[in-house]
């Protein structure tokens, strides 16, 4: 049974578990050079791919699926897809394994954290100290979150988890879904609402058409003075031209994003000190990773040896 798996992500390998089970179902382990090259170098492999493992970096399309005839399963180290097209994956029959909900602990955390920080402005007490201006260099005082609202844009994993972290430092929440009575244990309210009357704003929605640019001007203009936007989704959910007019109108609004390419895209520069930022880690925990890993690494296993593969009935 000739069975080729390619992955994207190197340090897979570097689990024995995770290295043997590759091994065992596949007779070919393909792993990239180098992270930047993985997609050039998974086309390259043509029809003698049946199954690949990636991450986030790496948008598979009808453009990449074009060139891999015999794809049968793909595997994402990830919790969201919108990486992956995944209608041009269901026309070629691949079945997709992903990791939803397993790292939302790590991402609540995360979440909480950059809360957190804004609220005690521990990145200017930092440059503060580091610049030998103690306490004259912190300008804007720390704020109590007790008695403050916050407002949780979605009722998935990640925002359920950070629902009692919150309540925890005795914050009231009300929860923004799409869905509502699928919530009753939720307080749910309208964006509006959330907008106009929550202090602390968290986004924990996937990246979708409808989510695409949700979070405008019109939004923003509505928070609250000194109010915190925490993004622990994706960047795209706030509208960049919004973001830059709001910015630019409310001084005492500051913003934690926590995705790729912040500095490349301008938004770093557009938010200034208002912005607290990190790299795309809130899902990344070790612990989280691991988890990730090992359930797609099964998932792919399981999925290719029920399959039935050209290569099977020639031998």
């Amino acid at each position: 049974m000739d069975r080729t798996v390619f992955v994207a992500l190197a340090d897979v390998m570097d689990d024995p578990g995770a290295r043997a089970a590759l091994e065992e179902a596949f007779s070919t382990v393909v792993v990239a050079t180098a992270r930047s090259d993985a997609l050039t170098e998974l086309t390259a492999l043509g029809d003698a791919v049946h199954a690949a493992i990636v991450g986030v970096r790496e948008r598979v399309d009808a453009r990449v699926l074009e060139a891999l005839p015999q794809l049968r399963v793909l595997g994402s180290i990830s919790a969201g897809t919108d990486h992956l097209d995944l209608a041009a994956l269901a026309d070629r029959g691949v079945r997709v394994i992903t990791a939803p909900g397993v790292n939302a602990v790590s991402v609540a955390e995360h979440a909480l954290m950059m809360i957190l920080a804004l609220a005690k402005r521990a990145l200017p007490a930092h440059t503060a100290v580091t610049g030998g201006q103690d306490r004259a260099g912190v300008p804007d005082l720390p704020v109590e979150l007790r008695g403050r609202r916050a407002g949780v844009l979605g009722a998935g994993a990640t925002a359920r988890s950070l629902i009692p972290l919150v309540r925890a430092l005795g914050m009231e929440v009300l929860v923004w879904t799409r869905h509502p009575r699928r919530h009753p244990d939720l307080r749910t309210a309208t964006l509006e609402e959330i907008f106009a009357g929550c202090g602390v704003v968290s986004v924990h929605l996937p990246l979708t058409p409808q989510t695409r640019g949700m979070v405008g001007a019109r939004l923003l203009r509505l928070l609250p003075p000194g109010a915190f936007i925490v993004n622990v989704a994706r960047k795209e959910i706030i509208d960049g031209d919004g973001l830059r007019a709001v910015v630019a109108e409310r001084p005492d609004v500051r913003f934690a994003i926590d995705d790729f390419g912040l500095a490349e895209d301008g938004t770093v520069a557009i938010v200034g000190d208002q912005g607290l930022w990190s790299p795309h880690i809130a899902g990344v925990t070790a612990q989280a990773s691991a988890a990730m890993q090992d359930v797609v690494i099964r998932g792919v296993v399981r999925e290719i040896t029920s399959q039935r593969l050209p290569s099977d009935a020639a031998g």
